[in-house]
């Protein structure tokens, strides 16, 4: 059995193979992100990294061009009752929670709101439900005005509040994220999954945000993770993330310390599904593969490369949500000989590899997980 001392876990969001085996529980019938972006493409959608690694021989519209060769394949799914970014993640990392996050479809408490306008001393311009663009149309001209915070939810277990960033600078909005994540935990009954700061640019009638200085502050899991624990034992961890994460990860796979965990979530392609893009998500998902390409030379005999999704993003597909579709499991290294692995039956299985990997504990995760490290030979 191949010994590592370095697991790097890549997260391609939203890139979904096909409809779940529970996709109708979630209306997601005939969900099929990569399906869909190759009817949108044809032949212009070219992964020749990802199809190396394997993934032509897991969705019948990718052709196997070739024997993937150091590359184990194969598809996962989640096994959360709950279509949520906050829970895939949890069960990627090992923890499955089957509480109910709390829904906000007619925006947060009173008592947060004050404290959040006694805390940082700017009145809260509105606490409501609110599409993202909608919000800045109403709304745009009087938070520049005041320099008050815009508070919104999608109706769900989410917050977004929201400043130009000429009133509010990204330091102080920060702050404010942290503050409410705080709140929310020690002194409010609910459970708020997601609490997001979104800075906005622009003038009067041409508003628009600043995705990319995007801050989001997730609800704790209820038990440790795989992170958790490699943390608790000294085992260095690093998150790659934003704008320069590829540059990032090539250096740090050139120049940091041979052992430890690096996660890298890829969100581009998640965003695009979200707005229902096919263009964009396939053009977003080719750039990664480009990116792929120049991180596999730097991977070591010893390290374990790791691709999958958490959930799919269908853009073709109807309304506004993730959907609920197999994912892909690529396990990459020099030093493996490659072959396909068998369907998985939860996302907990990449966390219980990584510990075993890392001797982190004995056991699975939260009592769910399966270490697939001694098929890859």
């Amino acid at each position: 059995m191949t010994e590592f001392k370095r697991v790097v876990l890549i997260i391609v969001e939203g890139l979904g193979l096909g409809a779940a085996p529970d996709a109708a529980v979630f209306a997601d019938n005939g969900a099929d992100t990569m399906g869909h972006l190759c009817n949108h493409f044809r032949v212009r959608l070219q992964l020749p990294t990802l199809q190396k690694m394997g993934l032509g021989g897991l969705h019948p519209r990718l052709a196997a061009r070739e024997t993937p060769v150091h590359s184990y394949y194969g598809r996962l799914r989640s096994m959360t009752s709950n279509k949520s970014a906050v829970e895939d993640y949890w069960e990627l990392l090992g923890v499955v929670d089957e509480e109910e996050p709390t829904a906000y479809p007619s925006g947060f408490s009173a008592a947060l709101i004050h404290q959040l306008e006694q805390e940082f001393h700017r009145p809260v311009l509105v606490n409501a439900p609110y599409q993202p663009q909608h919000l800045l149309e109403d709304y745009g001209d009087v938070q520049v005005a005041t320099g008050g915070l815009l508070v919104s939810t999608s109706g769900g277990s989410d917050m977004v509040v929201s400043a130009h960033e000429a009133t509010i600078d990204g330091d102080e909005l920060e702050k404010v994220g942290r503050f409410i994540r705080r709140f929310v935990d020690q002194q409010d009954s609910g459970r708020l999954q997601i609490v997001q700061t979104l800075p906005f640019a622009g003038a009067p009638g041409r508003y628009y945000y600043r995705f990319t200085r995007q801050q989001t502050f997730y609800l704790r899991p209820p038990q440790p993770t795989v992170v958790d624990r490699a943390r608790a034992v000294g085992c260095p961890v690093k998150v790659v993330t934003g704008t320069t994460a590829f540059a990032d990860l090539q250096l740090a796979l050139k120049s940091a310390p041979d052992t430890g965990l690096y996660l890298v979530p890829i969100h581009e392609i998640d965003r695009a599904g979200y707005q229902r893009n096919p263009e964009d998500s396939g053009q977003q998902l080719m750039k990664f593969d480009q990116h792929l390409a120049e991180v596999l030379p730097l991977v070591h005999p010893d390290d374990l490369l790791i691709v999958t999704a958490n959930h799919g993003n269908d853009p073709a597909f109807s309304g506004e949500e993730s959907t609920r579709e197999w994912l892909p499991l690529l396990a990459y290294s020099p030093s493996l000989r490659g072959g396909r692995l068998a369907d998985r039956a939860t996302l907990a299985d990449i966390a219980a590899t990584i510990q075993d990997v890392l001797g982190l504990a004995d056991g699975p995760i939260s009592g769910c997980g399966h270490s697939f490290r001694s098929l890859l030979l």
